[in-house]
This record gives structure tokens, sequence and C-alpha cells, in this order.
């Protein structure tokens, strides 16, 4: 082949990459690409699915299923000569309805870093180590990993979380969040959804809401800092048996409730709410507030 016919196929193949997907029926996808095993990949639009699972190669694979009316890119940076750093892919759809039909799995590198950027989706997510950031409306968001960081926002969609990121942070308006693990630094915030942090180990966590219900059902680490806030959501607290721990409680206008030990709840300032700490040495420290919620403090574990 010459020089001339090389660089022709070269650039058709690139070109090829770009080409929007199109037909009057359900069209399959099917694109790989060779990519460096830190890849940076980001991904924007609508689609009824979206799976992202993390593999032992040093590639990217975009498979599925695509409504007529709906329009796909992938743009891969780089050369085109050595695997590529960076990608792009767009998913352009009419409205809601046409792209929940839709279907995509994508497959990166373990390491990568990964954004994406959905409408209303049902977005999945395994076996990441690098960094995941993913933002949608409604739908619903689950991450089986522990990536380095993890960050998801969301307004309607429920959050669900298995596992230990490093750190993590997690945000919706209405949306349900549940954490199954532990992590070193974490966040979690809800204007009226339930958030609950369940299993592991926690060194640094916040858990805020408006009017949503919280349930801390962890252990922090020595030497860590738990802290709890809402308005008007209930707060149950469950904290291990044994252990080094300072605990102070308190609610303005609500209830403390004792269930953890013999310790007594003294009435709030001015004779209103209520307050309760329980020193079990002085690290951690676990605080947990709320203007006219009640807050439970049990024992880990226990039956209710």
């Amino acid at each position: 082949m010459t020089h001339m016919m090389r660089a022709g196929a070269t650039a058709l193949a690139l070109v090829a990459c770009a080409l929007p997907v199109t037909a009057s029926a359900q069209q399959k996808v099917n694109q790989r690409h060779a990519v460096a095993p830190d890849f940076s990949f980001r991904v924007k639009g609508s689609v009824g699915t979206l799976r992202l699972t993390g593999w032992a190669k040093d590639s990217l694979a975009v498979t599925g299923a695509l409504p007529a009316g709906v329009r796909m890119e992938v743009m891969i940076g780089g050369d085109g000569k050595s695997p590529a750093r960076g990608a792009k892919m767009f998913i352009e759809s009419p409205n809601d309805a046409v792209a929940s039909g839709g279907s995509i799995e994508i497959r990166v590198p373990t390491r990568a870093r990964v954004w994406i950027k959905a409408g209303t989706a049902v977005v999945e997510a395994r076996d990441l180590e690098g960094g995941l950031d993913i933002s949608v409306i409604g739908g619903s968001v689950t991450v089986v990993a522990s990536p380095r960081e993890l960050q998801v926002e969301a307004m309607d969609a429920g959050v669900t979380i298995d596992g230990t990121p490093a750190w993590l942070r997690a945000k919706t308006a209405t949306g349900d969040v549940t954490v199954r693990g532990g992590s070193t630094d974490l966040a979690l915030t809800t204007v009226s959804g339930t958030l609950r942090l369940e299993q592991g180990t926690v060194e640094r966590a916040r858990l805020e809401s408006v009017t949503g219900d919280i349930h801390f059902m962890a252990t922090p680490a020595r030497g860590g800092d738990v802290t709890i806030d809402s308005h008007s959501g209930a707060i149950e607290l469950a904290l291990p048996r044994r252990g080094d721990f300072s605990l102070v409680a308190a609610s303005i206008t609500g209830a403390v409730r004792n269930r953890y030990d013999g310790t007594r709840v003294s009435p709030g300032r001015e004779g209103r709410g209520a307050e309760l700490a329980i020193e079990h040495g002085d690290s951690p420290r676990v605080s947990a507030r709320s203007f006219k919620g009640t807050i439970t403090v049990s024992v880990l574990g226990a039956r209710p």
C-alpha cells in the first residue's frame, strides 16, 4: 500500500468514528478503540439504560442499540497512531420518550476517569478504580465499585452505592441515597430524600438534609469526625457497642431518644428540645443536630 493510500485509509477510519447513528429502525452500535490505561472519557446525552464497566483491557468498547431519531457520535482524541488518552461521546435525541428505548454499554480500562451527564436514565457502573462523575435528572444511579473519587448529582433519581470510594460526594433533591461501605472522606446531601449509610468504616463524614430522614449505621474511624444535620427529618444514629467515641445529639424543638445506654437525655436550652452527650473517650467525634426532627441513638446491629 502506498503512503497516500495508507493516509487515505487512516482518514476514512477517523471520520467513521464520528458518523452519526441515524436509521429508520433501531440500529446496533459497536465501536472499539485502543486507549491508554488512564484514559479520560466524557459522555453526554439521554438514553434509557447506560451501563459502564471497567475491564482489564486498554481499549474502549461502545455497544448497544439506539432507536430511530437518535444521533450518536464518539470522538476519539490523539493522532490515531497511539492509544487515545481522551474521548467524548454525545447522544442526541428528540426527547426523553424516544431516548428511553436506547441501551448502551461502555467498557473502559479500570483506571479510567469517566464523566457522565444525562437526562432521565438508568445508569449502572461497576469495577472502576479511577474517577467517576455522574449527573442525572431522573431515573436511577447504581455504582458497584470503589473508585478513587466518586461524585453523583441527581434531581429525582435514586442513588445506590456499594463500595468504598476514598472520596465520595452524593447530592440529590428528592432522590434517596444509600451507601453500603465506608470512605475516608464522604458527604451525602439531600433536600427531601432519605440518606442511608450502612456498613463499613468512615473517617470524615457529613450527612445533611432539609426534610429527609437520615440513617447512619456505620463505624466512625479512630480520629474521625462525623456530622449529621437535618432541619425536620428524623435522624437514626447507630454506633458500635465497643470502642471510643464522643457523641453530642441535640434537637432544638424535637426529641432525643437514647437506646444506646443509660445516659440521661437533658432538656434543651430554654426548656425546649433535648440534648444527649455520651463520652466514651475523645475520638472519634460524632455530632447529630436537628431543628425539629427526632434523633434516636442506638447500638449498631441491635434488634429494634
